[in-house]
């Protein structure tokens, strides 16, 4: 603050004929202020250079550059700033589902009100086996549960049979094959004659004691049909003029053997760190390893 005084000098014979002391009067003193204006129209009277404080409830800026506006993906596409505010040119609303779901886990991601991925409990997205041996449930393929009590199921070998912990067996032991003998190995109910060491062919042996009605033959003994031998490989005569006999079950033989859920592929074939055999869109499974990437097992098939 800076003051200025107004000095007149007055001539002296002017100051005698008015009879006004000394040689020079002084007139109103005023006070002006050289300090910047920051306050506009909010300060009042003689503060007003106080007046800046008024400034400042404005709303704070979201952005200065489009990467303060990161995309959400699946939920908030396109992001661009847009005078201070981030705006996106795809926003899915809150609840909206995702692709990417994990099938079985009893969830459901979907976008919130942030445009963030969040999950939600959904009871009616249970793994299901497509196996009554197997109890459905949230996160079921991570530790298959048995059934809760002893379901009625089907045999590789087309008997009516219940599931014995989790595989669908006739046996444990003889007492639960009358007038027949329990292979344990497999649970099966097979005729005494299938441990005579003998090959009776009148019935249905294709080897000693083996194909048929009793066990199925290991490999390299002779066979009719694939189901005579162990894991199901192939039955063929090898070489050409030989009689069939049972191949080994490999990952490229054409057919559905040992442990794999189609043709080739699934099961340890999926395993196979150096060369994995994962099923295609509508092939059999049992877990999500067995099916290829993108594709979910859903009730014993690979599907979307």
């Amino acid at each position: 603050m800076n003051r200025m005084s107004w000095l007149l000098v007055v001539p002296l014979a002017l100051v005698s004929a008015v009879s006004v002391p000394a040689g020079c009067v002084e007139f109103d003193t005023y006070f002006y202020d050289t300090s910047p204006n920051v306050g506009g129209a909010a300060g009042t009277g003689g503060t007003g250079g106080d007046g800046g404080t008024g400034g400042t409830g404005g709303t704070p800026l979201q952005c200065m550059t489009v990467d303060q506006c990161p995309d959400s993906p699946e939920c908030r596409i396109g992001g661009m700033c847009n005078e201070g505010t981030c705006e996106w040119a795809t926003v899915n609303p809150p609840g909206t589902p995702v692709d990417t779901q994990v099938y079985g886990d009893c969830k459901q991601r979907e976008c919130d009100a942030s445009g963030a991925i969040t999950e939600v409990e959904v009871e009616s997205d249970f793994y299901d086996w497509g196996n009554p041996c197997y109890l459905d449930g949230c996160n079921a393929w991570m530790l298959p549960p048995q059934a809760a009590g002893p379901e009625s199921c089907t045999t590789k070998w087309g008997k009516l049979a219940s599931c014995i912990g989790l595989l669908c067996i006739q046996c444990m032991d003889d007492n639960q094959c009358p007038g027949a003998q329990c292979v344990e190995e497999i649970g099966k109910c097979v005729p005494l004659h299938c441990s005579n060491g003998g090959q009776d062919m009148a019935n249905g042996e294709t080897d000693v004691d083996c194909g048929g009605p009793c066990a199925p033959c290991k490999v390299g003994m002779k066979c009719a049909l694939r189901v005579d031998c162990e894991g199901e490989g192939q039955c063929i005569a090898n070489p050409v003029g030989s009689p069939k006999t049972c191949q080994t079950p490999t990952c490229s033989d054409s057919v559905k053997s040992n442990d794999e859920t189609d043709e080739d592929c699934g099961g340890n074939c999926a395993e196979d760190v150096a060369n994995p055999k994962k099923c295609g869109l509508d092939k059999g499974c049992h877990v999500p390893n067995d099916c290829n990437d993108g594709l979910s097992c859903k009730n014993g098939k690979c599907t979307p």
